[in-house]
């Protein structure tokens, strides 16, 4: 987890990452969520400032791919889209169009197929000065 802090150390948003295996078997990613930042702040780019760190931590430790569900015009922008997930479910309901991937290892999903399984790992949250 990534957690946002003000100069006093005020919490302004938060995100999550969670380890997960792409079926039975299959290759292992992250699940983003929540993504939650201070409803003062909506629009302030704390959410994106925390979007770009959590992406740019994951590549960088070697993370093949991030998957969330979430609304395609917000996660878009950061590289996010429904292309690889087609075989891919949720455990529980959710809304099939708004599982949404991204690769950061080029064609780490094209096989992936299967539910998504919580894998386990556990660090401590790091926060970030904003």
């Amino acid at each position: 987890a990534f957690v946002a802090r003000d100069a006093s150390g005020a919490v302004l948003g938060t995100v999550r990452l969670w380890d997960v295996t792409l079926g039975e078997g299959g290759p292992a990613a992250l699940l983003l969520g929540p993504l939650a930042v201070e409803p003062a702040l909506k629009g302030s780019g704390v959410g994106s400032a925390l979007m770009r760190h959590a992406v740019t931590e994951a590549a960088r430790l070697g993370h093949g791919a991030i998957l969330l569900v979430g609304d395609a015009p917000y996660y878009g922008r950061f590289g996010f889209s429904a292309a690889k997930t087609g075989a891919l479910a949720m455990p529980g309901p959710y809304e099939r169009h708004r599982l949404l991937a991204l690769e950061l290892m080029e064609g780490v999903l094209d096989d992936a197929h299967g539910t998504l399984k919580a894998a386990g790992r556990k660090q401590k949250a790091q926060s970030l000065a904003a």
